[in-house]
């Protein structure tokens, strides 16, 4: 009996919970297979045969190379009661992966700049273009934010991914634009932040890890394992929990959750206090919390990060704020309970400023492109001679009116970037804020795609099979001497069913014996609607 018809027999036997779990740890989730050989086939092939092979333990690993089943080979699909050849073969065959480790430092403090660069991450994503490319953000981004963290721009681009796959930072236009996950993330205490950027990365195959090079203990226990597909080799060293490949104490206690609280008690202690200085700038003289650092960050520019900050206010600082929907009355409350003291005179001047010139360069969306309006014609002037932006290809069309063929966002943008103080507005005259907090890509309900495949596999029953369907299952009967069920359409057009041993397929017609008769029967291929190999 060949070892699909085995594994088809195993298949059959499983429950609905056990087929839904074999269906669920499929590459493909059974998509196309329209019954237990055809699954068969499917987990037999190399490309399912590989991930469960190197997911195995040293002592399962040891087994199915040696040809003893086990109840976890079983379970696996890699063995019905006696291993399965092509397994067993491939297992032979696999070797350890290359594997290039990724030697950061890690520490508390290593944990508590994570948490302060991804902060720092999502603001930039609403203060500037941040282009999508493969790396992550464009090195000059990375440097700007890793001169302000005093970290490396590798570390800044990693902790970019971190962010990513927490699903903080998504794509909108081609930019990477905060989620609302991210927005919500500003708001959780330190704990649950952690917790939030770790959940995905807890990924290690279950084992007791101790103290001592992380990627060779794993490898010890799961000698096949793919290293490089690890996340927590990738970004432990940013959540605090591995030094230089080396374990630390919190990975050692086995459960996130223990990890999360044992990181928050040693992160540095938040004061939240801040002074307000005559030149602008804002100095934190200890750690302050997210909540204190998002509100800061929407009206003064991040200048030095770390255990203890420093920001500075400026009129287009005060314009992002005003943009997002921050009160000039909002800016004062915040610096006077964080700082305590009378705020000094040149605040006020500039918070005035700004306030009055807030809007009186706008960038207005329309069908073929984008316009910039002022009445200021000197200013419209001087950005249409402006060299950083003749990217833009900015042309009059009328008094106090320039306009682009580019989109909305990107000239919005690059005026920013240039020193302008650019107010996007929409149709109705109200201010666009650049705060997009993208949502996430709705999942596919992958669970009742499976739920409606193993209901059609334990039914035994197609509702509609292709003619190539019907005349493969028949073959493939006829070859390995295997019964079949089949439902005949007759002429008077009802379904009837024979359980038949396959004895030839000639002319369009097959040729079997009926079991309940004990005699041939020869019916047309065309009229047989399904089958099932019993």
């Amino acid at each position: 009996m060949s070892s699909i018809l085995e594994l088809a027999s195993q298949l059959r036997a499983k429950s609905s919970n056990e087929l839904t779990h074999t269906l669920e740890r499929s590459l493909g989730q059974g998509h196309g297979c329209d019954d237990y050989f055809d699954l068969s086939r499917v987990l037999l092939s190399r490309r399912e045969l590989e991930p469960k092979i190197r997911s195995l333990g040293a002592i399962e690993l040891d087994a199915l190379r040696s040809g003893t089943s086990t109840k976890t080979l079983v379970q696996l699909n890699l063995s019905t009661g006696e291993v399965l050849a092509e397994a067993q073969e491939l297992s032979l065959e696999l070797e350890p992966q290359k594997y290039k480790p990724s030697l950061h430092h890690g520490s508390y403090l290593s944990a508590y700049e994570t948490l302060l660069c991804v902060t720092e991450l999502l603001f930039a994503c609403e203060r500037h273009w941040l282009d999508v490319i493969r790396a992550g953000i464009r090195s000059q981004d990375a440097k700007e934010i890793a001169l302000k963290l005093k970290l490396t721009p590798k570390d800044v681009q990693r902790k970019f991914q971190l962010a990513v796959n927490a699903g903080l930072i998504g794509q909108s236009d081609e930019r990477w634009v905060a989620s609302k996950t991210g927005m919500a993330w500003l708001e959780m205490d330190r704990l649950q932040a952690w917790l939030a950027l770790a959940q995905d990365c807890w990924d290690l195959p279950e084992f007791e890890v101790q103290e001592g090079p992380l990627a060779q203990q794993v490898q010890r226990a799961f000698p096949l394992v793919s290293l490089s597909s690890i996340k927590i080799l990738e970004f432990g060293a940013d959540l605090g929990l591995v030094d230089q490949g080396e374990v630390l104490y919190p990975l050692t206690l086995g459960s996130l959750d223990k990890a999360a609280k044992d990181i928050a008690k040693h992160l540095p202690e938040i004061q939240d206090r801040i002074l307000v200085q005559g030149d602008l700038s804002i100095v934190s003289t200890g750690p302050i919390s997210t909540q204190l650092h998002r509100k800061l960050d929407t009206f003064a520019d991040s200048e030095d990060l770390g255990l203890a900050s420093r920001f500075r206010i400026s009129p287009m600082t005060v314009s992002h704020a005003l943009e997002t929907g921050m009160s000039v009355n909002q800016i004062l409350k915040t610096l006077e309970d964080a700082g305590g003291k009378t705020l000094p005179q040149p605040l006020e001047y500039v918070l005035k400023q700004a306030s009055e010139r807030f809007g009186q360069l706008r960038v207005l969306n329309q069908e073929s492109g984008t316009i910039i309006t002022s009445e200021d014609t000197i200013l419209l002037t001087q950005i249409a001679n402006e060299h950083s932006l003749r990217g833009l290809m900015l042309q009059p069309i009328a008094p106090g009116q320039l306009a682009t063929r580019l989109g909305l966002d990107l000239v919005y943008f690059n005026l920013r970037e240039a020193g302008y103080a650019a107010v996007m507005f929409d149709g109705e005259g109200k201010v666009r804020s650049p705060r997009v907090a993208v949502e996430p890509t709705p999942a596919i309900l992958e669970d009742d795609k499976i739920a409606a495949r193993v209901a059609n596999l334990m039914s035994g029953d197609k509702a509609q099979m292709g003619s190539d369907d019907v005349l493969r299952q028949l073959q493939f009967a006829q070859k390995n001497k295997l019964m079949v069920q089949i439902s005949v359409e007759m002429q008077d057009g009802n379904a009837q069913q024979f359980t038949l041993s396959v004895l030839g397929i000639a002319a369009g017609r097959l040729r079997g014996k009926d079991q309940e008769k004990d005699a041939e029967r020869t019916l047309p291929v065309s009229r047989i609607q399904s089958v099932v190999l019993v």
